[in-house]
C-alpha cells in the first residue's frame, strides 16, 4: 500500500496517477513496482456434495406439522361452538 510522506496518508494504486502520484502531486510509488496476480497452477477445487438432511430433522418436521394441524383444528372447532 503506498503511502504519502507529505499528505500523511496511505493510497490505493487506483487513487494515484499513471505516474504513482499522489493527488496533491507528490511522487509516491512507480507503478512498475505495482503487485500483478499471478496465476495459480494449483488444480481446481471439486464441487462438494450437498450435506444430507438427517433423519431426526425430518422426524421433528413432522412432528411440528401435527401438532400445528391440531392446533389448528382446535381453533376451528374453538370458533364453531362459541
Amino acid at each position: 500500500m503506498p503511502y504519502c510522506e507529505p499528505c500523511e496518508r496511505f493510497y490505493t494504486p487506483s487513487t494515484l496517477s499513471p505516474s504513482g502520484d499522489c493527488p496533491e502531486g507528490h511522487h509516491v510509488a512507480n507503478p512498475e513496482d505495482a503487485p500483478t496476480l499471478i496465476q495459480s497452477d494449483a488444480p481446481a477445487r471439486e464441487e462438494e456434495k450437498d450435506p444430507k438432511v438427517p433423519w431426526h430433522f425430518w422426524l421433528l418436521l413432522i412432528a411440528v406439522v401435527i401438532y400445528l394441524g391440531y392446533r389448528a383444528f382446535q381453533g376451528v372447532e374453538w370458533l364453531l361452538t362459541r
